[in-house]
């Protein structure tokens, strides 16, 4: 094997046993997954705490090891300015689409648009979201094959073939629940590993004396030390282009309709849990997930402009301007960037084997998310309403083998991209064509009632047919919308184009709304627009809200007794239920008491009747679903 960075067994043995523990620890916490709600969405029943930290782990994946790395090392500080996007749309996601799709039990974007809408546009929105997510598990596979290349020396093709039969059989097998235990082990393993790559890049100069030029923020420039880059240029990477291409477009389109992400909000135990999620997410974990995602590009920056001294043969010092192609060469793959610095500042093979597991842990976690997610659409949107009533268990087999079958398509996806050039710039044009219709067709789906069906369907229709159009005359449809920026022919406009595209799907979408006649009556939408959100609870439940949701009780596992029936109920004795201040019928949230199993031992039921020998009956398929502890004490909480 001709690697370009020599390893040893120890090297792969450290890899080997990382890969092997965490695939192993994802599938024994999934081993009781018992429908295609297990399978998706881990039962719905997960703390905020470790939803946040799996939606750290599915955001910062391996596209953006390689994406931001390589930005870092072009542009310095400034390939930071992404993820700074996300916090001037967070009311709109936590008091608008996080209770809309939960209280409204929507398991995919396309199941939105259809009863939102009608059949047609479920349609076109299921077709345009496979798109997206298999273009996203595409960007996964080539960039984790761009940062193991420089260690396995392989061709891209073969990683890319490798890494995708692995994370599409382990999917296959684990779904949703093996999906968020994983990504919590990886999501601190990538968060310590990428700070510890700083740290070490930081020693790694030597000296940190504020004036000594071997600091490492002495060697880099006043344009790599600039938070945002220019306004319109260079062509590829200028901040209008990227606030409207990643920030805007990007990062919307992320958030509100990337089924990965929606199903980390399905998979909270409840609203008010999702939107801790969030919060954490988008104010703590993104902030600390760029600085561990870009560092390694501003070090190997740092490490190219140092003055460095090498002893030549004959052992005296030779002062070279530049590091030489022996540290960092000029020809050097930005996107492989991440590896080539961890070889460098590792202060030893197993710390390099560590840096590396990073990576893998990043592919781990996007990867089988978009893979899980992609399978959830074409079962759920797909496969289930051509079928005929199919079984639990028959879905569930379904949604095994179109994991590998994603993964598949997947694969030919990675193969197109790697022809497009570096991945930031295929990743950035891939989001600028393929995301605004639907974007567009949420965010008006969502805020504005009177948005219509006849609408939505032009928006996807003639939306596409505009961004056609913008890809094949840019000098004409897209260079009003381009701010100065250079015209590049080989690649028009690869960002800017993204505002083109959402003002034409925008005008389309408002202009048909404005000439159509607007319904009688709203009922029909009531829960699914932010103005009928109110309703939602009562959608969720079934019947009228409980005004005393959110009363928690505690007791000893010992009082529970399993029952025979399976209608997923709780009874309690009379003292329980006056101070629970339920009744029958009420939607409760049953957990082993212990916080750090982050909701693992935990599930939904109903409160049955009062029962009546001062004992909790709870029935089988409750205390199958939950696996509780009897010897541990059980909280239950009212939920609506």
């Amino acid at each position: 094997m001709n690697t370009a960075i020599p390893t040893s067994d120890l090297f792969w043995g450290i890899l080997a046993f990382y890969v092997f523990f965490v695939l192993g620890a994802g599938l024994f916490f999934a081993r009781n997954n018992k429908s295609t709600e297990d399978f998706f969405f881990g039962g719905r029943r997960f703390s905020w705490w470790i939803i946040a930290m799996s939606m750290l782990a599915t955001g910062v994946g391996s596209h953006s090891f390689a994406k931001y790395a390589s930005k870092g090392y072009q542009y310095g500080f400034s390939s930071t300015m992404t993820y700074m996007n996300d916090w001037f749309f967070m009311p709109l996601l936590l008091f608008g689409w996080i209770p809309i799709i939960y209280y409204m039990k929507v398991n995919s974007i396309p199941e939105y648009f259809e009863r939102r809408f009608n059949s047609t546009v479920r349609n076109l929105s299921t077709f345009t979201m496979l798109l997206y997510l298999v273009g996203y598990i595409g960007i996964g596979l080539l960039a984790l094959a761009s940062l193991l290349q420089p260690i396995l020396g392989w061709e891209i093709n073969t990683i890319i073939i490798v890494v995708a039969v692995i994370s599409g059989l382990y999917v296959s097998l684990g779904g949703q629940t093996a999906i968020i235990f994983t990504d919590l082990i990886q999501g601190v393993v990538l968060l310590f590993a990428g700070l510890l790559l700083f740290g070490l890049g930081i020693i790694y100069f030597g000296d940190f004396s504020i004036h000594s030029n071997d600091i490492f923020w002495n060697n880099l420039s006043i344009t790599n030390k600039l938070p945002l880059a220019d306004f319109n240029s260079p062509p590829d990477f200028n901040f209008v282009g990227i606030f409207w291409q990643d920030g805007v477009v990007g990062s919307v389109g992320f958030a509100f309709m990337n089924q990965a992400v929606i199903m980390r909000f399905l998979a909270a135990r409840s609203v008010v849990h999702a939107r801790r999620a969030t919060m954490m997410n988008v104010l703590v974990f993104l902030p600390i997930g760029t600085l561990a995602v870009s560092n390694s590009g501003w070090i190997a920056r740092a490490i190219k402009n140092k003055i460095w001294y090498f002893s030549n043969s004959a052992g005296y010092s030779m002062k070279i301007d530049g590091i030489t192609s022996e540290v960092i060469a000029d020809t050097v793959n930005p996107n492989g960037i991440f590896t080539i610095v961890a070889g460098i500042v590792a202060s030893s093979e197993a710390v390099f084997a560590f840096l590396v597991a990073a990576v893998v842990a990043a592919l781990m976690s996007s990867l089988d998310s978009q893979i899980n997610a992609s399978t959830a659409v074409a079962v759920n949107d797909i496969y289930t309403p051509l079928s005929k009533n199919p079984s639990e268990k028959t879905k569930l087999h379904i949604s095994m083998f179109t994991s590998l079958f994603v993964t598949f398509i997947g694969i030919q996806a990675a193969f197109l991209f790697s022809k497009y050039g570096t991945i930031y710039e295929a990743h950035g044009a891939f989001h600028s064509i393929v995301t605004p219709p639907m974007v567009t067709v949420i965010f008006l789906g969502i805020f504005w009632q009177r948005f219509s069906s006849r609408a939505a369907i032009l928006t996807f229709v003639l939306g596409a047919i505009f961004i056609y159009l913008g890809v094949l005359y840019p000098q004409l449809f897209v260079q009003p919308f381009s701010h100065g920026i250079e015209f590049i022919e080989a690649k028009p406009w690869s960002y800017i184009r993204a505002l083109y595209n959402v003002v034409a799907c925008v005008a389309i979408g408002v202009v048909v709304t404005l000439l159509t006649k607007p319904p009688s009556n709203y009922d029909k939408i009531k829960g699914l627009t932010l103005w009928t959100i109110k309703d939602g609870p009562k959608y969720f439940k079934g019947s009228e809200v409980n005004k005393n949701a959110g009363i928690t009780i505690k007791f000893p596992g010992s009082e529970i007794e399993v029952s025979d029936k399976e209608d997923n109920t709780v009874s309690l004795p009379k003292k329980y239920m006056n101070e629970i201040k339920g009744e029958k019928g009420d939607l409760i949230y049953i957990s082993d008491h212990r916080w750090y199993l982050g909701g693992m031992k935990s599930t939904h039921a109903r409160l049955g009747e009062v029962s009546k020998n001062n004992k909790v009956i709870i029935s089988q398929d409750v205390f199958n679903h939950a696996q509780f502890n009897l010897k541990k004490d059980i909280i239950i909480e009212l939920e609506v």
